[in-house]
């Protein structure tokens, strides 16, 4: 692991994207659709990574014996980071297609983190745990369609169903079984429906979000 991110330094930070993506799939194996971009200084040192046509910014960090999954057309911002450590626990981390990860999150993945398609991780500063003291159910799963906004946290074993807003600032300790619902609190509770999230977006960024412009 410490000469794969040795190497994963080296190739994140040539200045060329074609010249990254290359490298990353020579050396490091990993399967990277061509046309994707890779931002300056985004080091991916993972077990196995399976990445389609997708836009990731600079200084991201991918690390550890994880299995990593991204889907065509997702977006993923700046200085992110999706770790997991040697635990011999789940270390799979799926983003479906057509998703949305802003800038400056952190996700630890070694329990295991799914994300649906066209979800959306907004804002800054959102934490997704994983493991914790005496912790079996790990594996935090984020629905379909779903909003969270800004410095929301979840813990271990917790997910939220399809088309469900998360309010900024809510602390997620169970599993939202309920679709189309608004959450918010600390814990977070079903306070209402999702309150149409979707067509409030701005026409051109919902063209993005369903994958019509580039």
């Amino acid at each position: 692991m410490k000469l794969r991110l040795l190497l994963a330094l080296l190739i994140g930070h040539l200045p060329s994207n074609p010249v990254r993506v290359g490298l990353y799939r020579m050396l490091c194996g990993y399967r990277i659709t061509s046309g994707a971009r890779i931002g300056y200084g985004t080091v991916i040192a993972v077990d196995k990574a399976e990445i389609g046509h997708v836009i990731i910014g600079r200084f991201n960090r991918f690390h550890g014996p994880i299995t990593l999954t991204i889907g065509d057309e997702t977006r993923i911002g700046s200085r992110n980071v999706i770790v997991a450590g040697a635990l011999d626990y789940d270390r799979t981390c799926t983003i479906g297609p057509h998703a949305l990860i802003t800038s400056g999150h952190y996700l630890d993945v070694v329990g295991g983190f799914a994300m649906g398609e066209h979800a959306w991780i907004a804002g800054y500063g959102s934490q997704f745990w994983t493991h914790g003291l005496g912790t079996t159910d790990r594996r935090v799963e984020i629905g379909n369609n779903c909003y969270l906004g800004s410095a929301v946290r979840f813990a271990p074993g917790t997910s939220v169903a399809d088309n469900t807003v998360v309010a900024m600032g809510s602390v997620v300790t169970n599993k939202v079984t309920d679709p189309d619902v608004l959450i918010a609190g600390v814990p977070a509770r079903v306070v209402g429906d999702n309150s149409g999230w979707l067509e409030q977006l701005p026409r051109n960024a919902a063209a993005r979000r369903a994958g019509e412009t580039t």
